[in-house]
């Protein structure tokens, strides 16, 4: 077999400087090296490629470290295709690097009329600006298998066709900036696919789609925003098999049409799993086989609001342990379809099928006695409660043994166990006990509820 090499291989050592090597491409352009080392650079570098012209910029993975120290809000790295075109012919390939910037700079990636670009396996941190911003008249973009953290935003889409961004993650960090949303798809792009990527702990929205269509947001880990997916006057979008833990689940505003809202996990969204506001008329939306639940956490649970949404159908979902007991509302009298949808709650269900002995009382010197003291001062009207393995510990210090977390029988609503008889006779019930999660959930029980 034998190896043809097209363009120039350059070593970014051997050029002296990043911007160099960049400067130096042939016209039908070749290989960046960048081998592993810190680089620190001080200046935006410009790419300025012409049609035909390939660039691909590699280095090896994380210990390459490409370090921008400008402070002027300017981007790291700027790649100029072809100016007002679709579809040139180009390839660019950024791989197997680190950018690492500071809350000053600007973009670490500055994409403008790209085509055929991957963006792989590169690690992003620290940008006081976007990981990756692209536009305008972008075309076939994919970026994958990235790491951001620490960057006010994640990506950042105007005026594009045909991207994939799959299998990133996303992270806020302690001290670190004050994040905006991750993900912006903004007006005149098309078939976008946000998919099996794990969005977590933002300040604001995880993705914005805004005045766009023809999208697929799927299998993605949405967790620890305000808001999981944001979208305004868009419409053919679907979003389906994502998990979504925020106080705002989906929110739909304005002339917004055609959503299919499918297969999705909701927790702890306190304020809607979804919402519609000001719909301008709008709907045909179809809600189906999602789950809703408030599971093991304790920050609330509400259903879907459609607002005065029109001609929608919301069928086959489960809503539990709703805060309201109210799965679907709409300020219009008639959806084009409801039905097969399971509302439940388990607390409630557990605490009326559960006899317990009214009579039942703690042992004198029980080392369990802190924590029905506990329970006992929690305010009457909180009907939930979840606890974790480091709160009861707090609470009852070393009482609660290693086999609590290992074995199912530990937690049941029996007067026969010591820590059995501090909830009980505390008025309160063990309904959830997720022993590898370390939580535990309590609802009162019957003669307890108001």
């Amino acid at each position: 077999m034998r190896t043809v090499l097209h363009g120039a291989q350059i070593d970014v050592t051997e050029s002296g400087d990043l911007q160099e090597a960049v400067r130096t491409l042939p016209p039908e352009g070749g290989a960046i090296h960048v081998p592993a080392g810190t680089y620190e650079i001080d200046r935006t570098v410009l790419c300025e490629l012409a049609e035909g012209q390939h660039l691909h910029l590699y280095g090896d993975g994380r210990a390459s470290v490409l370090v921008f120290t400008g402070k002027d809000g300017s981007p790291f790295f700027s790649v100029r295709g072809v100016e007002n075109s679709w579809w040139p012919d180009l390839r660019v390939t950024f791989r197997d690097l680190s950018f690492v910037g500071n809350h000053a700079s600007g973009d670490a990636l500055f994409l403008r009329w790209p085509n055929d670009m991957l963006i792989d396996s590169c690690f992003f941190h620290g940008f006081g600006g976007t990981a990756i911003r692209v536009t305008p008249n972008a075309s076939n973009v994919c970026v994958r298998d990235c790491w951001m953290r620490d960057c006010r935003r994640a990506l950042h889409a105007d005026n594009l066709h045909h991207l994939t961004f799959r299998g990133n993650q996303t992270r806020s960090m302690k001290d670190g900036l004050v994040q905006d949303e991750q993900i912006y798809i903004g007006r005149h792009c098309r078939e976008v696919r946000l998919v099996d990527n794990h969005l977590a702990y933002g300040h604001a929205e995880a993705i914005i789609l805004d005045g766009t269509a023809q999208h697929a947001v799927c299998n993605n880990m949405i967790e620890g925003f305000q808001t999981g997916i944001a979208a305004v006057d868009c419409r053919d979008i679907t979003i389906c098999a994502n998990y979504i833990h925020c106080p705002q689940g989906i929110l739909l505003t304005g002339d917004t049409r055609g959503f299919v809202v499918s297969g999705n996990i909701f927790t702890n969204n306190s304020e809607g799993a979804l919402m519609v506001t000001e719909s301008l008329g709008s709907g045909g939306h179809v809600l189906t086989g999602n789950v809703v639940r408030q599971s093991v956490y304790n920050d609330g649970q509400r259903g879907f609001d459609l607002g005065d949404a029109v001609a929608c159908v919301v069928r086959d979902n489960v809503f539990e342990d709703l805060d309201d007991g109210l799965a679907v509302r709409a300020t219009r009298s008639w959806l084009g379809g409801e039905q097969g949808n399971i509302v439940s709650d388990t607390l409630a269900h557990a605490a009326g099928e559960c006899d317990v002995d009214p009579d039942v009382a703690l042992e004198p010197g029980s080392a369990y006695q802190p924590l029905f003291e506990y329970l006992e001062s929690v305010d009457s009207d909180v009907g939930r409660l979840t606890l974790t393995s480091w709160e009861l510990r707090r609470i009852v210090g070393e009482a609660i043994p290693a086999e609590a977390w290992e074995e199912p029988g530990w937690w049941a609503n029996t007067a026969e166990t010591p820590q059995g008889r501090a909830w009980l006779s505390a008025g309160w019930l063990i309904v959830i006990a997720k022993r590898i999660e370390g939580r535990v959930v309590l609802a009162r029980t019957h003669s307890d509820m108001g």
